[in-house]
């Protein structure tokens, strides 16, 4: 009998520590809406960041912009286009680093006093200017308005968070846990209907991964976690290989024409390539798309200018079957492109479209 209760007790313990396991790993992604965020976005929308690259913008952001308009002073908003004039205008990256950098309202200061080159360096005085635009704006009335909304959006991709790290790190072969181990903190998951859509960044704050996101058209899908983590195993691999990258510099000055001054150097020009390629690779397995419709999407790529996204859609294969990790095989792949071809190629596609 004494052996029976043992034998209980030492199950429930087991149990229960796999339970707490359980929580720790669930706990690593985070969903919860941010209210920095919120009010920096919801700035840049009162000052002048009118952009979306989708035809129309989202409800909520539409709702609250015209909620802004009608509450703020006009005196007041011209103020505040100018300070967001002078700062450049619409770079949401600038404003989403400052906000997971800064404390929480109505007080917003950084967290790091002696914060310096940063992406928010030429926002200059913008804690005092948040914490007046918080006060003017009523923030606090329109987060709680919106607070649950924003959490059902955020909610419906944390079923999808855990696999697509998963097959980030199964395609380049790089550790299972290499984003647990590579972060002390959390990793949170922002989707900013205040944005537009199809912009995104990732960051690293204290610790803390950060994949902030505009609104994405269709259903949720582990595809709103593939580009910005993938920068993050294949930006480092692309940078330790400089030597072998300038063997295809002739290729980014071909590529502008499209790209349009983005992407301007030959490491940022094989980065995104490579990114939206695996990103568009892996979103096919997980839709079951046949090969051509992979290729369609790999051709939209191509289009805006990823010049090299044809090449490693043919080549990446080779990659699968070598059974070598990415960063390993990566000086063979690209000493293999054909630059005459590649050019040939390019050339032609635009002739014909």
């Amino acid at each position: 009998m004494k052996k029976l209760i043992t034998l209980a007790m030492l199950t429930l313990i087991l149990f229960a520590c796999a339970s707490k396991k359980n929580i720790v790993e669930d706990n690593f992604f985070v969903f919860e809406p941010d209210i920095r965020l919120f009010t920096s976005y919801a700035f840049m929308n009162a000052a002048g960041y009118n952009h979306d690259w989708n035809p129309t913008m989202h409800p909520i952001r539409t709702e609250i912009r015209n909620y802004l308009d009608s509450i703020l002073p006009e005196s007041y908003k011209n103020e505040i286009r100018q300070y967001f004039a002078k700062c450049g205008g619409g770079d949401f990256y600038a404003y989403g680093v400052y906000a997971i950098n800064s404390n929480t309202p109505p007080d917003f200061g950084l967290l790091c006093d002696t914060c310096s080159n940063q992406p928010f360096d030429k926002l200059e005085g913008f804690d005092s200017i948040l914490a007046e635009f918080y006060t003017k704006a009523q923030i606090e009335k329109l987060w709680g308005k919106y607070y649950s909304k924003l959490h059902e959006i955020n909610l419906q991709y944390k079923p999808y968070a855990e696999l697509a790290i998963r097959q980030i790190t199964d395609y380049c072969r790089t550790d299972s846990n290499y984003f647990r181990n590579h972060a002390n903190g959390k990793f949170y998951y922002q989707q900013i209907p205040l944005m537009s859509h199809f912009t995104a960044f990732f960051n690293e704050s204290n610790g803390d991964y950060w994949v902030i996101s505009g609104p994405m058209p269709g259903e949720p899908n582990p595809s709103a976690f593939y580009h910005e983590p993938l920068h993050q195993i294949v930006n480092p691999i692309v940078d330790s290989n400089e030597q072998i990258n300038q063997q295809i510099t002739g290729l980014v000055v071909l590529s502008q024409d499209k790209l349009q001054g983005d992407y301007n150097n030959v490491n940022t020009l094989l980065c995104e390539s490579f990114v939206r390629t695996i990103d568009r690779i892996l979103c096919a397995r997980h839709n079951d798309l046949t090969q051509s419709e992979l290729y369609k999407k790999v051709e939209d790529e191509y289009k805006l200018g990823h010049i090299l996204a044809f090449f490693l859609l043919e080549n990446l294969p080779e990659y699968e079957a070598s059974g070598k990790t990415l960063a390993e095989f990566y000086p063979q792949l690209i000493s293999s492109v054909d630059m005459e071809f590649e050019k040939k190629r390019w050339n032609d596609y635009w002739k014909n479209n």
